[in-house]
């Protein structure tokens, strides 16, 4: 019987290794402009030159305020997705691994509120850190010292190893008293109630249900917080669900955890391999044959399997044999490729 599941092998961008630590520098009076009707926002040195930012040169006009003399530590953009945090605005914090002296102030850019980010308070506490230490200016503003760190991630490009250490930090406080694949019984985490959000399974209820007939516990990772859902991807051994955002908190729990992604493409984001190599994470990663995608109201893009049912029966049965799937699907896509000369062959 051919099976619905095909393995993504095929990766978008890239999943670059990188030892050495990104570089920081130390900025004397730099400044930070919020943006305006005439100008995006910007960072720029002293002597106007760009730092970071949607604008350029800095304008002639002096800065009306000074942020004090505390050090500050630049965050760049903040991203009040949890997602897009992960892959964007945590990078700038591994300084704070060796930080000496004072605590510094966490500069960002953000049009919302630090404070509403439900993740941001206990990423920030292994460090002694609030929210309350995460500053943002609504006029031009001086900062006398500024740290300022090239990330340690970027999404869908490199990984330094310095953010292994980082994610490891955020996370072991989280697990540390779980008992590690204690629970043998697989989860699905489902998206079935996002309002919205990149992507979304639009007959995920009837896979849910399928997948809970077959002893599959159904989880909503937006009802846990960031230290739960942490503890939940240590406990269980096999951890499900559609391709997403939720996927990366595995950097932040015990090591090895195994996934299993059902992905709406056959061609896999690189920041699922990226982030999973951070902390060991076993990946693997399914592409439903048949699935189709398109616009869908809320989010990027809406897609559906062609047969919950059968994606019920194949992902339970892989999370039963989670360690021979390696094996299991290189036997099949040597017989896949066989199958494909074969039929080569015969046209005249």
């Amino acid at each position: 019987m051919t099976e619905t599941l095909e393995r993504c092998r095929a990766v978008w961008g890239r999943t670059d290794r990188i030892a050495a630590p990104p570089t920081v520098r130390i900025v004397t009076d730099a400044v930070y402009r919020p943006g305006t009707a005439a100008a995006a926002w910007s960072l720029t040195g002293p002597d106007g030159t760009h730092l970071d930012g949607d604008g350029e040169a800095a304008s002639d006009v002096a800065p009306a305020d000074s942020a004090g003399a505390g050090p500050h530590l630049y965050l760049g953009a903040l991203a009040s997705h949890y997602g897009h945090f992960l892959v964007g605005t945590l990078g700038r914090l591994w300084p704070l691994l060796h930080w000496r002296g004072p605590p510094p102030r966490l500069l960002c850019h953000a049009t919302d509120d630090p404070a509403a980010l439900p993740f941001l308070a206990p990423i920030l506490a292994g460090f002694g850190l609030t929210p309350a230490n995460v500053v943002r200016f609504d006029r031009p503003t001086r900062i006398p010292h500024l740290v300022l760190p090239k990330p340690s991630l970027k999404e869908q490009a490199f990984a330094h190893a310095v953010h292994a250490d980082l994610v490891r930090a955020i996370g072991a406080p989280f697990w540390k008293d779980a008992v590690v694949d204690g629970v043998t019984r697989p989860v699905y985490l489902s998206k079935a109630r996002l309002a919205s959000g990149i992507s979304r399974l639009r007959n995920e209820a009837d896979l849910e249900a399928a997948l809970a007939r077959r002893g599959v516990d159904i989880v909503y990772p937006e009802h846990l917080s960031l230290p739960d859902l942490v503890r939940l991807f240590s406990e269980r051994r096999v951890v499900m669900g559609t391709a997403g955002s939720a996927f990366h908190t595995a950097a932040f729990a015990a090591p090895g955890r195994r996934i299993l992604g059902l992905n709406w493409a056959p061609h896999l984001n690189a920041n699922f391999p990226l982030l999973d190599g951070l902390n060991g994470t076993r990946g693997r990663y399914y592409h439903p044959v048949g699935s189709e995608a398109g616009p869908d109201e809320g989010f990027h893009f809406g897609w559906s399997v062609p047969d919950p049912e059968r994606v019920a029966e194949e992902l339970v049965d892989r999370a039963a044999d989670f360690d021979g799937l390696d094996a299991r699907d290189a036997g099949r896509a040597r017989v896949g490729l066989g199958a494909r000369i074969g039929r080569w062959l015969k046209r005249p």
